[in-house]
């Protein structure tokens, strides 16, 4: 039986110039003091430095149990074969945005082993590694990480707030990236520098609405300006006439009720709409013409045996969009009595099979029907829903960069946990605070409070918020504001920054229920 081992020498070390490896290697020892001189490091170069703890043996049926996305970051890999030894460190891995399972098959693939000849020669470690940042410059101090990050505190300090904080990275990064015609990258992977070629157009419509929101809350003509050209943008390339007077957000995938739906909510709460008038009619007219007597709301225009997919999301972006135009008495607005019918048709189904991403959708369409008819079953449904919602959030026995995110391990059909999601929740939770100050239940509104207190640390823990979050990224106009998909996985997606974005702004200006405001206390 082979020993069980440290890696040695046990000092991983890479050598950055402005994000980019210049060199990179083990070394015999563990001292920080003295490593930016013995890797040579020159005073605008930074170094990158994990020092390995004791390996243990995985066997090869416990791969997933050791190996698995949640330990990337946190957990090296070993690789032994035929006297070869390759390490990987924690944050090599990271910052390549590389999982266990292809960090092992690559290695196969370039020595031409197959994955029976390893498991009957090769060997693979574990190991853990302390982890941190020697930066740029003279007399900086080495900075611990923890998953190639700073850690953010559990409950903010006395002099912070998080969701300004928030707010302006996401805002700063969007005036960053938007293109001179008005786009914004869709999905960014700061490990290549490069941006993928997927899309995605309700997630690039959230962003459009987002920047109309911080336009608006900071009374900013650059962000206005920058909301406008992003919303004509979005719209010269996917909004087409179908038919009927309707119109529709059209993909190569299809049209769905989602897209139509938050194009429409941005083009209500963009300031001088009349630009778009045309467009917000027959989205209108499109979206009316997906309302079912039986589900609410039916969820693509096209292709039909796509219908039904997704109505969770759609059916409360639709409803919102209801909901919305009749608050602004939009001449697009249906009545208060169809968004009423079309709201117990909703709640009926989703009591009949529950589902988180149903949550604040419904929860933002529900408390803007609430203020303006004060029918109390609108509220109670909010209610409802988000106290079934919070015992998803985590906090205890978690990874102390994961606490405060949303995600449900015995029920995985709920989705992956995801920056995206968190950020949604606590939009709905927003309103859901402002509902419950107002029917007297203070005991509600203070869980609802620090789960939003909870979820802005996620939020905060996953943007990328100064040089240290980004010691790996040469570009880092392209990132820093950004949120990272999750802890260990930095892809950088739209609609992660638009739904943070959308949450602090709830937080930073709290919903009016009637002619009251509730002030924010989280």
């Amino acid at each position: 039986m082979r020993s069980e081992r440290p890696p040695d020498p046990r000092t991983w070390f890479c050598v950055r110039r402005n994000g980019a490896a210049r060199r990179e290697g083990w070394l015999a020892g563990d001292s920080l003091a003295s490593l930016r001189n013995r890797v040579g490091a020159r005073l605008d170069e930074a170094v990158e430095a994990c020092i390995a703890g004791d390996a243990r043996r995985v066997p090869p049926k416990r791969f997933t149990r050791v190996f698995f996305p949640r330990a990337r970051g946190v957990v090296g890999m070993e690789i032994e074969l035929r006297g070869e030894t390759v390490r990987l460190s924690p944050t090599r891995m990271l910052a390549a945005n590389l999982g266990f399972d292809r960090a092992l098959a690559k290695f196969l693939e370039e020595r031409g082993v197959g994955s029976d000849a390893f498991a009957a020669e090769g060997e693979l470690r574990a190991f853990s590694a302390e982890q941190y940042l020697l930066p740029s410059g003279s007399g900086r101090n080495p900075v611990a990480l923890f998953r190639g990050s700073t850690l953010v505190d559990p409950e903010p300090s006395s002099h912070e707030d998080r969701a300004a904080d928030l707010a302006d990275g996401v805002g700063n990064w969007m005036l960053a990236n938007l293109s001179p015609d008005g786009g914004l990258p869709y999905k960014y992977w700061p490990s290549r520098g490069t941006e993928s070629p997927a899309d995605n157009a309700i997630r690039r419509f959230l962003a459009s609405l987002a920047l109309v929101r911080l336009g608006e809350l900071r009374r900013c003509a650059r962000i206005r300006d920058a909301a406008r050209r992003n919303l004509r943008f979005n719209l010269a390339r996917y909004f087409q006439d179908i038919g009927g007077g309707r119109g529709a957000i059209v993909e190569r995938t299809g049209a769905k009720l989602g897209a139509a739906a938050v194009a429409g909510l941005a083009i209500l709460e963009i300031p001088a709409p009349e630009e778009f008038s045309r467009e917000l009619a027959m989205l209108a007219a499109g979206i009316d013409s997906l309302a079912d007597e039986e589900r609410g709301f039916r969820t693509f225009f096209f292709p039909a045996e796509r219908d039904g997919e997704n109505w969770n999301f759609y059916s409360g972006e639709a409803l919102l969009f209801w909901a919305e135009a009749a608050r602004r008495e939009a001449p697009v607005a249906p009545a208060l009595a169809r968004c009423s019918a079309a709201f117990e048709r909703c709640r009926e189904r989703h009591r009949r099979k529950r589902n988180p991403a149903f949550v604040p959708w419904h929860t933002q369409a529900c408390s803007s029907l609430y203020a303006q008819t004060g029918r109390r079953e609108y509220a109670d449904f909010v209610l409802e829903m988000n106290d079934w919602l919070l015992p998803m959030q985590q906090w205890d026995g978690l990874d102390p960069d994961l606490k405060g995110r949303f995600y449900n391990p015995r029920r995985p059909d709920f989705g992956p946990p995801h920056a995206a999601s968190t950020g949604a929740y606590l939009e709905g939770l927003g309103d859901a605070v402002a509902l419950a100050h107002a029917l007297g239940h203070e005991r509600r509104a203070r869980k609802y409070e620090r789960a939003i207190r909870r979820g802005l640390r996620s939020l905060r823990q996953l943007q990328f918020r100064d040089e240290r979050d980004a010691f790996y990224v040469s570009n880092r106009d392209r990132v820093l504001g950004a949120l990272r998909t999750e802890a260990y996985d930095n892809a950088v997606r739209v609609d992660s920054a638009a739904h943070a974005l959308a949450a602090a702004i709830k937080v930073l200006r709290p919903v009016e229920i009637g002619a009251r405001r509730f002030g924010r206390s989280v």
